[in-house]
């Protein structure tokens, strides 16, 4: 824990504190269904139920609100996927601050229009992360706005861990956190304050099986640059870049294993969300449901808690999925 002097156990409940007034507490739903067919307790953390819809808020509000007055001032700049970008500019408008939000072209319609109705300004500048990243920086240096990572900073990572400290009152017994992984911002929050609290606690990554670039790096051990990909998880792809100094580390140090899903998988997922639970999850946050749905969850502690990350999927691609995949899950799912 030492070696990471930027986050510490301290700095994730002075995170909770600063983030209380904007977040909100979510709610650990048991899946009566799934606790039923796998013989053991299955908790939900609705992370869709945010203000904003998504887990991101949490690091987000802890961020700007670290802001000194003089960055809040000028303004900040990110590059995100949607989430994040969404998060940076309800808070932004809150407090009154300039928000830009650098995108690619592979991010969702639903997504964008979320973001510019919260009075943030999107710029889609390039074909995927990277190209969208280096707008950022660019109006970072020209236009002396805060850049804000999307997972690589202190402040995120702490703001992100505050939902396993929440996890944990939820339910004491908790022995297996499944977290859907992408850059790590979640993950790395929230595997450090499980092991800082109780180091018997399973941390396991969920992603999907094409380009997955934390997968990938940490199975080689360095980080290796990936192919960006049109998904139904459109949170999940994306590169980590060679400079990255805190995710890729606790990922590694903190995370017990990592499982690949399929396409196929996450649609599912996000079917028996809908048909099931009766929670809204795009691609991304029903990741860690899609694993909870196979064989697999036979191998997971007795207190399962998987955090369902994000609501961001419009309902004219979510009903028609539900429909496809009605009579599978109907069928198996009783």
């Amino acid at each position: 824990m030492e070696d990471f002097k930027d986050i510490s156990l301290q700095k994730i409940y002075d995170a909770r504190e600063r983030i209380g007034p904007i977040i909100k507490q979510t709610p650990l739903l048991q899946s009566n269904i799934l606790s039923k067919k796998w013989n053991k307790s299955i908790g939900l953390k609705l992370e869709n139920l945010q203000p904003t819809g998504a887990f991101k808020l949490r690091g987000a509000a802890n961020a700007l609100l670290s802001l000194s007055e003089d960055e809040k001032k000028r303004g900040v700049v990110t590059m995100s996927t949607g989430n994040h970008g969404k998060a940076v500019a309800y808070v932004a408008k809150k407090m009154g601050m300039k928000a830009v939000i650098c995108i690619s072209e592979l991010v969702p319609k639903v997504k964008i229009d979320a973001m510019e109705a919260l009075g943030a300004t999107v710029v889609i500048a390039g074909k995927n992360q990277d190209e969208a990243l280096n707008s950022a920086l660019q109006m970072q240096e020209k236009q002396g706005l805060k850049y804000i990572s999307p997972f690589d900073d202190p402040a995120i990572i702490a703001g992100q861990g505050t939902t396993t400290l929440e996890i944990l009152e939820q339910n004491p017994e908790t022995d297996t956190l499944l977290v859907p992984l992408s850059g790590g911002g979640l993950m790395s929050g929230m595997a450090f304050t499980a092991k800082a609290l109780n180091p018997s606690i399973r941390l396991i990554g969920v992603t999907n099986d094409t380009e997955p670039a934390m997968y990938t790096s940490i199975k080689a051990g360095h980080i290796v640059q990936v192919d960006e990909f049109e998904s139904i998880a459109d949170a999940l792809p994306g590169p980590i870049s060679e400079d990255n100094r805190y995710t890729f580390e606790m990922c590694k140090r903190y995370v017990d294993d990592m499982l690949l899903i399929s396409e196929e998988q996450i649609a599912q997922a996000m079917a028996y969300a809908l048909l099931k639970e009766k929670q809204v999850l795009e691609g991304g946050g029903a990741a860690t449901l899609a694993l909870l749905m196979n064989e697999k969850a036979k191998n997971f502690g007795q207190n399962v808690v998987a955090v369902c990350s994000g609501n961001s999927v419009a309902m004219d691609v979510l009903l028609p999925i539900a429909s496809e995949y009605q009579q599978y899950i109907d069928n198996t799912f009783k």
